[in-house]
This record gives structure tokens, sequence and C-alpha cells, in this order.
């Protein structure tokens, strides 16, 4: 682990000098919209956008706000446009550059310090810094060494440009009362690969998890005594790298789209429910929502798909299918893909085990703003071929299905500081562990 620390310190050194300048001048605008025809124009700009000149941090719904990064030669002109439309804005990052400087600079401090202890073992592990993909996947392969006895490491797939995606099955004995074989819960981070927090803090619940269930913290043994957990850290390990090496904002695949000079597919709208055939995910290959030309056409989303059914036909039940994501503080249920349609018949369960998990979370730290749930076309907005509604009506067949999207509620967006990790961590292992006891306790079926 120190000779990847030293590497890594090398690596962030070159890459403050090769993209000091990336984002200089770039602004992140939060404009309120409140008519269907202005949130209908700026959804067609989303839809078409490639991020070169305006990237949608988060998508346009009447009655909220939008963040959208504007780049800094087009920033005036935007800005005019929006004046011409009578629509509202503030500016919320006046030069994002700064933001993605800071960032780099504390995770910097950090690895210099931790190399200097000269520390090695797992349990010195610096969960309040966001770490490299290398790094990550050394840490998935000493966790599962480390608790050996009762955690299976895997090969999940391969990414586009060949790298592993690594994999843990947790599979503590059975508490009294459970299922033979227990059900499954599944969870995975970095599907975007901007979203720093997101595998951060499944590595961090992970190993609370397993330091708590060895250490006979209740808990941790109820939880994994009741259920298997499938784990993914990492599934965007091409972007992620992307995202360390050229540009830190990078949301999508690296899979190419030949014909079309651009790169890139949002693999959260490339999934086998009702793709196509709703709002929030573009046909056009260089958008920043971009759904693929045919579902699955990923390796990674393929491999999820091959997972479950490979759990499938060994008549394994999903119970629960989370996908974490960054930002807004949110706990999504099905649907996505519109809000003309009936509410899945598991709603109502499906609902208030999000509730329990948001109130735990939100006791936690207090966390400004808190977490709120509900169904994601309410709170959130339309998109179709999203994970959360794969995870409900498709192959893993999961009755509780949810997108989770950690904090902040703006401020910082993807650029959440270092020092909210472990508090992020800790509010999202409170709230598994309260979901979990939720469905224990209610769930008859």
């Amino acid at each position: 682990m120190k000779f990847l620390l030293l590497i890594a310190a090398f690596q962030l050194v070159l890459i403050s000098i090769l993209a000091e300048e990336l984002y200089r001048g770039n602004q992140l605008l939060r404009i309120s919209i409140e008519e269907e025809d202005d949130a209908r124009w700026m959804k067609s700009l989303e839809e078409t956008s490639s991020g070169t000149t305006l990237d949608f941090w988060t998508s346009p719904v009447p009655g909220r706000k939008t963040d959208i990064m504007v780049t800094r030669g087009y920033v005036d002109e935007f800005k005019s446009i929006l004046r011409q439309r009578e629509l509202s804005f503030d500016v919320i990052m006046v030069d994002v550059q700064e933001n993605v400087n800071n960032e780099r600079s504390q995770t910097t401090a950090a690895r210099r310090a931790k190399r200097d202890l000269g520390t090695l073992a797992l349990q010195d592990f610096d969960y309040s810094i966001y770490h490299t993909f290398e790094e990550i996947q050394q840490w998935t392969r000493d966790i599962a060494e480390e608790y050996s006895s009762f955690v299976n490491l895997f090969t999940f797939g391969y990414t586009f440009e060949g790298r592993e995606i690594l994999a843990l099955e947790i599979t503590a004995p059975p508490a009294e009362g459970a299922s033979d074989p227990k059900p499954i819960v599944y969870f995975e981070g970095g599907i975007h690969c901007r979203e720093w927090i997101s595998p951060a803090t499944v590595m961090f619940f992970t190993s609370q998890f397993l330091k708590n269930y060895v250490d006979n913290v209740d808990n941790a043994t109820r939880t994994l005594g009741m259920y298997d957990f499938h784990i993914v850290p990492l599934l965007n390990c091409d972007g992620y790298v992307y995202t360390w090496e050229v540009e830190r904002l990078w949301r999508k695949s690296r899979q190419e789209n030949p014909d079309f000079g651009c790169v890139g597919t949002d693999m959260n709208r490339n999934f086998d429910a009702f793709w196509g055939g709703g709002e929030g995910a573009s046909p056009w290959p260089c958008s920043i929502i971009y759904r693929g030309f045919v579902p699955l056409n990923h390796n990674e989303t393929r491999a999820i798909d091959d997972h479950f059914q490979n759990l499938r036909a060994a008549n394994r039940v999903t119970k629960v299918f989370i996908d974490w994501h960054s930002y807004s503080q949110l706990i999504l249920a099905p649907w996505s893909y519109s809000a003309d349609v009936d509410p899945p018949k598991d709603t109502d369960k499906q609902i208030a085990a999000a509730g329990a998990m948001a109130k735990a979370m939100n006791e936690t730290h207090n966390v400004p703003e808190g977490y709120i749930h509900g169904v994601g076309t309410d709170i959130l907005y339309v998109s179709a071929g999203t994970s959360k509604d794969y995870g409900y009506a498709s192959t893993p067949g999961a009755t509780y299905s949810y997108t989770v999207e950690l904090r902040d509620t703006g401020e910082y967006g993807f650029l959440l500081p270092a020092d909210q990790i472990i508090p992020t961590g800790e509010e999202s292992y409170n709230g598994v562990v309260a979901m979990m006891d939720w469905i224990t306790a209610n769930d008859y079926d």
C-alpha cells in the first residue's frame, strides 16, 4: 500500500500541472425553473448537450432549481439567454477550477501525511480521503483477505478498457430465523464516475459492517446474519481513472461511439427496464445522458445483468438493490421512467423502508436540509433505463430497489470535500441498518 501511495502522490502532482486550467473560469449556475415550457426547453438542452458548453449537474424539473456548469467561453451568452427568458439564477461557483483545486489539495496533503507514517496494514487504511482506482482495487483484495472466513472476492466483469471490476460477497453464518439461503442485498458504487463520494461511502460502510460483525456489535451481527451482501465498490472503473487523470467532472463510461467523434454512455440510462421508452435519456451519442445504442450494450451493465441472471438460475432471491450516487440527499424508489403510470405494487413498502433509512441518516449528524425519500419521478425527475427500475422490474426482481443520492444539496455538488466522507459513511451505515431492520420486521412475503 505504501508504494501505491507514493505513485499516487506523484500522479496527483502531474495531474495538477496538466489539468490546472481545464475548468478555469467555468461557473456553476443554479437556475430557478417554474414553468413547464422552461423545463421543456431546458430538457432539450440537456439531451443535446455534450458537456462542452453546458454540463447539467441536476436535471430540469418545474418548481425546482437546476445546477448547470457553464464553460467560461459561454457564460456571458448563456446568462443573457436566461435573462431574456426571465429565468432567475444564482452563481454557486464563481470558478469551478478553484473547487477542483481545493479538493485536490486536501487529498494531496492527506496522502503526504499517510506516506510519512509509512502505514501498510488494512486497519490503517485512510477512509477520510478519496482513493485512486488502484488503491480501491487493493482495498477490495485486502478486505476479502482480512475477513476470508465469510467474505469472498470475485471478478464481477471487465470494463471496455480491460480493467477488472472486483466485487465482494459477504456470507456470514445465518442468524436464528434467517432464510436458507439468505436473501441478497446488492450495493454498487461509482456508476457515475465523477461522484467520488459514492465508492468512498460504500467502502466505508462495508468496512464498518465487517469490523463490527467481528467485534460482535449487535446491529452488524443482526444485519449480516439475516442477509448476504454482494458489493461492487466501483463499477465505472474506466471513467473513474479518467476523472483522476484527465477530466475530474467526467460522468459517462469510456466506451467509444464509432462514427460520432465522442466517447461514453450514461450507464444509468442503459438498463433494460423501459429503455428508450421515456424522457430523461438521450438517443444522441454525444449527450451526457446518452442511453446507448441498445440496452445493456456495455461490459459493465451486462456484468450486472449476468450476475443476476446467474443468481436467478440458482434460485437466489435478491431483496434489496441500491445504486449509490451523489448529490441531493435523496432516497429514490421506482418508478423513474414515467410519472404517468401506476406505481409499483410494492410502493407502500418501498416508501416505508426508505423512510426508516432517511430517519436514521438524518439523526446521525443532523445533516443540513436532511435526506428526503419518495418515488423518483415525484421528488427528482423522469429518466428511462435506470438502475432502480431495472433492480425492481427486470432480472434482479428486488422488492426494494433504490437510487440513493448522497451529500450534499449543491454547495459543493460533485466536489464534496474529503472531510465529509466519514460523516456520509456513518449516516449511510445507520441508514442501511435501519432499512434492513424495517424489512426484516415488516416484509412477510
